[in-house]
């Protein structure tokens, strides 16, 4: 298929706000757990597997989501997640048993592990080839984006109608993305065809670098990212700290998106993952700096995910390839965001606030030698421009 000439931008922003909603389906849970544990008095253990079965949908189907999207097709992929993912929020509203909430909870994995692998393939397919890597460092925000807007929606919301207005309210903003990319989408029905074999599948996927790539660059990020923000600002004591660390991060996410139009994604993983490592030193060994630097450390953190979903694209030049990538890339960012946190935890309780930068800098090491190798796998690869 001839790439576009001109980006339509008006499809990509209504995918990447299609992207904030599928985020919201881990943050309506993830942020509400105070009030999940008041409805739910008797749930224990039970309560945050409401929020984590989501990420464990993706672990387990996320390499084969990007076939099952291509053979499906992007816009019924897209417009299929988004029905089913309100539906299943307007049912959560009814204020339902725990195990019916937990069983719904696995059906919107499926949701969201549709719309993460499809919107941003769509996005790549509306956009020419010199925005690529601008359009896949927007959709590397989605997720940052979509937790900061929860956090300033939800006290009102929660004020006024509790969890069953959150619940209404993510699942009628879904049906209405729904409604709003109905008519915008391409109704051409591409689509790969074939029968879906597992076993094929798979071997297609962890077989080639290409698909891999930027799922395993975004491996080394997520399993920082989420687990350095939970720990770092109160052990850090910096007032404002827990609000401004996501936000350097976002623009340098973005920020590196752009630079990919000049810059190949491997090297810009590269400056990422070796600023990382060597902030993380600094601040291990120089305690009184650790605050000062702890915004500078993010912005190196925040560079990997731009450089990881520019790759995509410039990696893989057909729509297959790009949606087996996205659903590599899902699988991977969930296995990092799943271990990440309780590997941060044992390093915190070894060495307390100095095993937390030891540990990132032990991981950007790893991120650092996984760009090495799949640079002698890869080789040479231009951007297709």
């Amino acid at each position: 298929m001839t790439p576009p000439s001109r980006t339509d931008w008006r499809l990509v922003i209504l995918l990447w706000l299609a992207g904030l909603l599928a985020a919201g389906q881990f943050g309506k849970v993830s942020l509400t757990l105070t009030e999940l544990g008041a409805l739910y008095p008797a749930a224990g253990l039970a309560l945050p597997f409401a929020v984590s079965v989501v990420g464990l949908v993706g672990i387990v189907l996320g390499a084969v989501s990007g076939g099952l999207v291509a053979r499906a097709g992007l816009r019924r992929s897209v417009l299929a997640a988004l029905v089913a993912g309100g539906l299943l929020s307007l049912i959560q509203a009814a204020g339902l048993p725990l195990w019916l909430l937990l069983l719904t909870r696995a059906a919107e994995g499926m949701s969201h592990l549709a719309l993460v692998v499809a919107a941003p393939s769509l996005m790549i397919e509306a956009s020419r080839p010199r925005d690529h890597p601008v359009v896949m460092g927007l959709w590397g925000t989605f997720f940052g984006v979509a937790f900061a807007l929860i956090t300033v929606i939800l006290p009102p919301l929660l004020a006024r109608g509790g969890l069953p207005l959150v619940f209404a309210v993510h699942g009628g903003a879904m049906l209405a993305a729904a409604v709003l990319l109905l008519p915008v989408l391409p109704a051409r029905r591409v689509r790969e065809t074939g029968e879906f074999e597992l076993g094929r599948e798979l071997r297609e996927i962890y077989a080639d670098p290409r698909a891999m790539a930027p799922g395993l660059i975004f491996l080394w990020h997520t399993l920082t990212y989420v687990a350095l923000l939970t720990f770092l600002p109160d052990r850090l004591g910096v007032a404002g700290l827990a609000v401004a660390l996501p936000l350097v991060a976002l623009a340098a996410t973005m920020g590196a998106g752009v630079a990919a139009k000049r810059i190949a994604p491997l090297w810009l993983a590269v400056a990422g993952f070796a600023a990382t490592l060597g902030l993380a030193a600094a601040m291990l060994v120089l305690p009184d700096l650790r605050g000062p630097l702890a915004p500078a450390l993010f912005v190196a953190i925040g560079v990997v995910p731009g450089a990881s979903f520019a790759a995509i694209p410039w990696f893989n030049t057909d729509l297959s390839g790009r949606a087996r990538a996205n659903g590599a890339l899902a699988q991977m960012g969930n296995v990092g965001t799943f271990c990440g946190t309780p590997l941060f935890a044992l390093a915190l309780s070894a060495g307390g606030t100095a095993g937390l930068f030891a540990l990132t800098g032990l991981l950007a090491a790893g991120g650092l030698a996984i760009v090495a190798a799949l640079r002698l796998r890869l080789g040479r690869i231009r951007a297709p421009l």
